[in-house]
């Protein structure tokens, strides 16, 4: 009985024990998980800073390529019109040198004709000049 007494104490503290120290490793085993985690979420912390930096930096860049494409656009469309303007003007400038060549060619027949007279004016005295001589 006594034995039986003994056993009983003995299991009866032992199994306590044995889960206390079951309890001991799994808390052990926890908080390495935990201090795991807690070293990924840095790391993690770490990555999406940077990320956000660059994120950022990007975003920096896109605004600035926004405005340049913004300014760009506006010397295109300043060019445009200028290009506009000047085509204009040279389809002014071709009416007025057709006009202004008709006018030559009028300017050139009438010439001529003055040319034409002048030369019969001077036979005309040449033979008057002929007659009086004579």
């Amino acid at each position: 009985m006594k034995r039986i007494l003994i056993l009983t104490c003995v299991m009866a503290l032992g199994f306590p024990l044995t889960l206390t120290g079951c309890n001991m490793t799994e808390s052990a085993r926890l908080k390495a998980a935990l201090e795991k985690t807690k070293s990924e979420r840095d790391d993690l912390r770490l990555r999406i800073t940077v990320v956000t930096q660059t994120r950022d930096q990007l975003q920096e860049q896109v605004n600035e390529l926004a405005q340049s494409r913004d300014q760009l656009q506006k010397q295109v469309d300043e060019l445009t019109q200028s290009r506009h303007t000047a085509v204009a003007e040279a389809r002014k400038s071709k009416e007025e040198i057709g006009k202004l060549a008709a006018q030559l060619q009028t300017e050139v027949k009438t010439v001529r004709e003055l040319q034409d007279q002048q030369t019969q004016v001077l036979i005309a005295i040449a033979e008057l000049q002929n007659k009086l001589k004579s």
